[in-house]
């Protein structure tokens, strides 16, 4: 065999395995369709309407966490506390540097009329020492906790120690949440006793503002952050319904979860030791519910309940998604006994299978194509039929997966966009296949070896 037929042989490979992915992501975006008409029937339901305005919620602890320098800690004290919701604590965690009181504290004791608490708690997370406890005289429903650096793992594991309620939910400060919220994220409890845990969908909102107590988002504007857009609208949307169907979400790698803290402590907490906390918890929750024979349901809903700051600039989206994928590929590493494993029924045969090949083997994959196929076109190795036909399997493909996300988006969420705007989302369907996507590819690819921070704690 020659050298040309060889790499003939091995781009046919990588073409029929793109088809595969890209295949299997087309029944994820068409299984999200009766996924959201389910919703739409139950968002219609007087009784189930009725059943939420009344004590029959459960009380929701709303965990966030804070670090030195962030001067908007107040306003997202407020924005928590006025969540419509019947029953909920807030549970802010200062997790800063330096000695004494950080500037952050003294800025939310002025604000909130803060004093010190003792402790009245049983202590079921290990986690760096704790200074002081606060409570606010004009918020009662607010508490804040001051302590030793260790990460967001372990702030929040320190949040959830003091927490009062059964149910937590846990953000980050870049966080901004639609006022009805938590009333979203717990519909699935009310419904379905074999929910541990519910996610809810984060999009981008850079420039947005609040207009009559809700949030607005700008239209969509620049390469990068119109890329992003339709990248959460497809990975954290419409796929994610998807597997709703076939099998129980990978959840966590949002900020958007609402779980249960016995769960959670069953499992030992947030590690501290991961830079994007919460992307190992989902895992180390299937292994330990169904080794107590429960079978766990971990939806996402299709509600959009939270907008997030996102990175615009290149050098961002990059720490951004190196980091993402180094914790993702440190989570499955840990759950290599349920890969393939049916007793974690389609959880372990589907979900965390793909992962792997769809999100951790993928870009390289991808990026060994391109540069076969560089290398093809100008040796002549590849004929032109043969690399339009890969084009299309691998870029085209992508495109029309794209465009089928935002055509769902526009009819379901978005009926009364502006017209510019509904053409300026399908422009960027298109070209995020084309140059965005294969920077992700590169970055994901990189992750292992560029940008490789010296601990793995992320204190920002």
């Amino acid at each position: 065999m020659t050298w040309a037929s060889a790499l003939a042989v091995v781009m046919t490979a990588i073409m029929m395995f793109f088809l595969a992915v890209n295949s299997f992501q087309a029944v994820l975006l068409m299984l999200a369709v009766p996924e959201l008409w389910s919703h739409w029937q139950l968002a219609d339901d007087e009784y189930f309407h009725t059943l939420v305005g009344t004590e029959a919620l459960p009380p929701i602890s709303v965990v966030a966490t804070l670090h030195d320098g962030h001067a908007h800690a107040p306003a997202l004290a407020r924005m928590l506390l006025e969540l419509q919701y019947p029953r909920h604590e807030v549970v802010l965690v200062n997790d800063s540097t330096g000695e004494g009181v950080s500037e952050t504290l003294r800025t939310l004791t002025s604000e909130f009329d803060l004093y010190q608490v003792p402790p009245a708690f049983t202590v079921n997370l290990r986690t760096q020492p704790v200074r002081a406890y606060y409570r606010s005289r004009t918020y009662p429903r607010l508490l804040c906790i001051d302590k030793e650096p260790g990460g967001r793992g372990d702030a929040i594991n320190a949040g959830l120690n003091a927490s009062r309620y059964p149910h937590a939910l846990a953000v980050w400060h870049n966080i901004v949440f639609e006022r009805d919220a938590l009333l979203r994220l717990t519909r699935p409890f009310l419904l379905d006793r074999s929910v541990v845990a519910v996610g809810g969908i984060l999009r981008p909102a850079n420039g947005a503002y609040i207009e009559d107590d809700r949030l607005v988002a700008p239209g969509v504007h620049g390469w990068a952050l119109g890329s992003q857009t339709i990248e959460y609208m497809r990975n954290f949307l419409f796929q994610r319904l998807g597997w709703n169907r076939l099998a129980s979400n990978l959840i966590f790698p949002g900020n958007t979860v609402l779980f249960k803290r016995e769960h959670v402590f069953g499992v030992g907490g947030f590690d501290p030791d991961v830079g994007i906390p919460g992307v190992d918890l989902d895992i180390r929750l299937h292994r330990h519910l169904t080794d107590k024979g429960i079978n766990p349901s971990m939806p996402v809903i299709p509600d959009q309940i939270a907008w997030a700051q996102v990175p615009e600039d290149l050098a961002g989206i990059a720490r951004a998604r190196r980091s993402w994928q180094r914790d993702l590929l440190r989570s499955l590493r840990q759950a290599s006994p349920v890969f393939g494993n049916p007793e974690f029924g389609a959880f372990g045969m589907l979900a965390v299978p793909y992962f792997w090949v769809a999100i951790i083997v993928a870009p390289f994959v991808e990026l060994a194509g391109y540069v076969g196929l560089v290398v093809g076109a100008a040796t002549g190795a590849l004929d032109a039929p043969f690399i339009v036909a890969y084009l299309a399997a691998v870029i085209g493909y992508g495109i029309l997966l794209s465009v089928w996300t935002v055509t769902l988006q526009l009819l379901t969420f978005q009926r009364t966009a502006r017209q510019r705007e509904i053409w300026r989302l399908f422009f960027f369907a298109v070209v995020e296949s084309l140059g965005y996507r294969q920077l992700m590819a590169w970055y994901r690819a990189s992750a292992y070896f560029v940008d490789r921070p010296q601990t793995v704690q992320d204190h920002g």
